[in-house]
């Protein structure tokens, strides 16, 4: 086991050279000495930067509307005024019809019913 990890270890730190060659010149445009533990690394780095970018992205822009569970503070205050107005509203319109009720009760001679005692 011991010698598996040292060559794994070795594997890791051997270098190899990347060479972008002209193909019609063969002059060498761009070299580069890497290991696989630098790829590794970099390729590490690479995702941890990118999660973070994402990340903040998300939270300090409004692409975090989109995200399932998250309400806007805004739309929440909104649907507590909107709940506030509806159930006014339902209260103006029952206190209207009661008031159309008895109003017809007098007109056809019917004797009208208490509304202080519906009202409780």
């Amino acid at each position: 086991m011991e010698k598996k990890k040292k060559k794994l270890i070795h594997k890791l730190k051997n270098r190899y050279r990347i060479v972008l060659i002209n193909d019609t010149t063969f002059e060498e445009k761009f070299s580069l000495s890497l290991t696989p533990m630098n790829v590794f690394v970099g390729f590490s780095s690479f995702l941890v930067f990118f999660t973070i970018i994402i990340s903040l992205l998300i939270v300090f822009t409004p692409l975090r509307e989109y995200i399932p569970g998250y309400a806007d503070p805004d739309l929440k205050q909104d649907l507590a005024k909107t709940l506030y107005k509806t159930d006014s509203l339902e209260k103006a319109l029952y206190d209207k019809d009661l008031y159309y009720k008895n109003l017809m009760n007098i007109v056809t001679d019917n004797i009208p019913r208490d509304t202080t005692m519906l009202k409780q």
